[in-house]
């Protein structure tokens, strides 16, 4: 959910066709630059830019993370905002469901991570304790369980990425001593790559499989194969949506320093209470309704064709 810091620039006029029968949503001029909006107060929308002019009209189809983030933006900068959905339970994708049972299912994202700065803000915006506190994270693959990472942001922090990769190794229940100690010249190049032009050359020219698994008939050790084929290459696979041999090494670093060891904790996450919709995107509908009015979010309406 970023910030908006200038008004937008936008058409003279829009048709939205919805099914069933099209709505006419006409737009303002071009809003004025000058100062922010003021809000009169808690909740209610704010001050139009001008006593003269109406509120600038906008309509934001699809009600997921971005379309929800956008209409609030634009409310909170004195726009009229309709937000539109084909489902009539705000979230789109993000929101999930119960099934039958009353068991949550949960299409889109379902953790939340210590660096989502932007959505603990939004939380703190609205009001709302939505997530439980930070967890474990377990990786599992055909075998089982190979490994379970500590919450690292209650461990004493280390310099990186020995914290991460200290604080982990002892967790992987699959490998044996010997696979997890053949992680430390990954954890080398990690080191060794600063993501400069120089850098970024010399690791793009191989892939991430030559470097995971060295050379040894160059004297360059690697990760053993078990460590390769029951981690790290899953993982990328998850990360990257490719099998480390067509990924470049310079990606692949970049990522697993990224996601995982720039900061120790990076890779520790929480989890909503309930699902995403009650308790994320329901009070967000009614924090957005009363400040725009009741027609600020409306679902079960598609968009066929936008004019």
């Amino acid at each position: 959910v970023g910030t908006m810091h200038t008004p937008l620039a936008l058409p003279s006029a829009a048709r939205v066709h919805l099914r069933g029968s099209p709505v006419r949503v006409p737009r303002g001029t071009r809003p004025p630059r000058p100062s922010r909006p003021r809000v009169r107060a808690e909740g209610k929308r704010p001050t139009a830019p001008s006593s003269s002019r109406p509120y600038p009209k906008a309509c934001v189809i699809g009600g997921g993370w971005a379309g929800f983030g956008a209409a609030w933006q634009l409310l909170k900068h004195g726009f009229d905002v309709t937000l539109l959905d084909s489902s009539p339970d705000p979230g789109g994708l993000s929101a999930g469901w119960r099934t039958a049972n009353g068991r949550a299912v949960e299409a889109g994202c379902k953790g939340f991570w210590r660096h989502y700065g932007n959505i603990d803000a939004l939380a703190e915006e609205l009001g709302i304790s939505p997530f439980t506190p930070y967890t474990s994270s377990a990786f599992y693959s055909p075998k089982g369980k190979e490994v379970e990472a500590p919450v690292l942001g209650d461990l004493p922090r280390l310099p990186t990425p020995f914290g991460t990769l200290l604080y982990t190794s002892p967790y992987f229940t699959q490998l044996s001593v010997e696979d997890r100690i053949s992680a430390l010249p990954l954890a080398l190049d990690l080191l060794k790559y600063d993501a400069t032009k120089e850098s970024y050359l010399e690791y793009d020219n191989k892939s991430a499989r030559d470097v995971f698994l060295g050379d040894p008939t160059n004297g360059r050790l690697g990760a053993s194969e078990a460590l390769y084929a029951q981690f790290l290459a899953p993982i990328l696979c998850a990360l990257m949506f490719a099998p480390p041999e067509e990924l470049s090494a310079s990606a692949a670093l970049d990522v697993l320093y990224s996601y995982v060891l720039a900061h120790q904790d990076d890779f520790d996450v929480r989890w909503c209470k309930g699902t995403i919709a009650e308790e994320i995107f329901t009070p967000w509908a009614v924090k957005m309704r009363a400040t725009g009015g009741p027609d600020v979010v409306r679902g079960g309406r598609r968009g066929q064709t936008v004019e």
